[in-house]
C-alpha cells in the first residue's frame, strides 16, 4: 500500500512539474512575439530617427547671409585701391524664383589719380539697402533640384559715408565731404539751405544696387555664394572730388556736369537657412 501511494505522490508530483513547465513554456511562447513586436517597434523607430524619417523640419523661408569682398570705384579718382566690406543680411523667400532681403553692409573706397588732381582718396561708408531677388534657375527650370542657382537683383537703399582726398606726395588733407560746419540738405534735395545740427559726420545718399550671384548649395540648409554688384550714386563726391575741379565739394559744389559717381564689389557670401517643424493640426 505504501508502495502504491509513494508511485501516486510521485506522479502527481510530476504532473505538478510538468504544470508548472507547461505554464512556464506558455508564458515564454506568449512574451517572445510580444518583446519581438516590441523589439521590432523599438529598430523601427531607431530607424527612422537614423535616417532623418521621424518628425522631421521643414525648411523656413527665412535665411541669413554674411559676406565679405573687395570694393572697386569708378569716378574721377578711379584708378584703383581696392578696399574690403563686409554684409549681413535677412531673406524671406516668396515662392520658387522670388525672395526679398535686407541687407546691411560696411566698408571702404580707394582710388587715386595722378595726372591731373595728384590725389588718393578713402571713403568709409555703410549702407542699408532692400533688395528684390528673382531665382532665373527656378524660373526657367522649375523641377531643377540642383546644387548650382543663378539670381540676378536690384533694389533702392541709403549710403552713409565720409570721404577724404589727399595729396599723394605729402600725405596733406585736400578735400573732404564733412567738416564742423556739414548739416543736411532738405529733403530730396540735392542742396539748398541746410537744417538740422551742424557738425554731420556722415552724408546720406541715395543708391541704386544691381547684381549678379552664383549660389551653390553645400547642404540643404548651408549655400555659398559668389556675388557682383554695383551700386549707382545719387552724388558726384564719393571720392571727395567733384568733376574735374580741384575744389571742396561742399554745396552746390557737391555736383558737375560729370556723370555721378558708382562703385561695386565682389563678395563671396554664405547663407544659412531656418527650419522649423510642421504645424500639428487641430485635434
Amino acid at each position: 500500500m505504501q508502495i502504491v501511494l509513494n508511485l501516486f505522490y510521485d506522479h502527481t508530483h510530476d504532473m505538478d512539474m510538468i504544470r508548472k513547465f507547461l505554464q512556464l513554456f506558455a508564458i515564454i511562447t506568449l512574451y517572445i512575439p510580444t518583446y519581438a513586436q516590441k523589439r521590432s517597434t523599438w529598430n523601427e523607430a531607431y530607424n527612422r530617427y537614423k535616417n532623418g524619417n521621424m518628425v522631421s523640419k521643414i525648411t523656413s523661408r527665412y535665411s541669413v547671409i554674411v559676406r565679405g569682398g573687395l570694393t572697386q570705384f569708378y569716378g574721377e579718382l578711379q584708378k584703383q585701391d581696392m578696399r574690403g566690406m563686409l554684409g549681413l543680411g535677412v531673406n524671406r523667400k516668396f515662392n520658387n524664383p522670388l525672395s526679398l532681403s535686407l541687407e546691411y553692409t560696411t566698408g571702404k573706397l580707394g582710388g587715386e589719380e595722378i595726372s591731373f588732381f595728384n590725389s588718393y582718396f578713402i571713403n568709409e561708408y555703410n549702407s542699408v539697402e532692400l533688395l528684390a531677388m528673382w531665382d532665373l534657375t527656378g524660373q526657367f527650370i522649375p523641377s531643377y533640384d540642383g546644387e548650382l542657382n543663378v539670381n540676378i537683383y536690384g533694389g533702392l537703399g541709403l549710403m552713409m559715408f565720409s570721404a577724404n582726398a589727399y595729396d599723394i606726395t605729402s600725405n596733406t588733407l585736400l578735400r573732404f565731404t564733412n567738416s564742423p560746419s556739414s548739416a543736411r540738405n532738405p529733403l530730396f534735395l540735392r542742396w539748398g539751405n541746410p537744417h538740422g545740427s551742424p557738425g554731420i559726420k556722415k552724408t546720406n545718399e541715395r543708391i541704386i544696387p544691381v547684381g549678379l550671384c552664383v549660389d551653390y548649395k553645400l547642404f540643404e540648409k548651408l549655400i555659398f555664394g559668389f556675388d557682383y554688384r554695383f551700386y549707382f550714386v545719387r552724388t558726384d563726391k564719393v571720392d571727395a572730388t567733384s568733376g574735374m575741379r580741384l575744389i571742396n565739394p561742399e554745396e552746390a559744389d557737391s555736383y558737375s556736369k560729370t556723370p555721378n559717381d558708382k562703385f561695386s564689389f565682389l563678395s563671396l557670401s554664405a547663407t544659412y537657412k531656418f527650419s522649423r517643424y510642421p504645424k500639428r493640426g487641430k485635434r
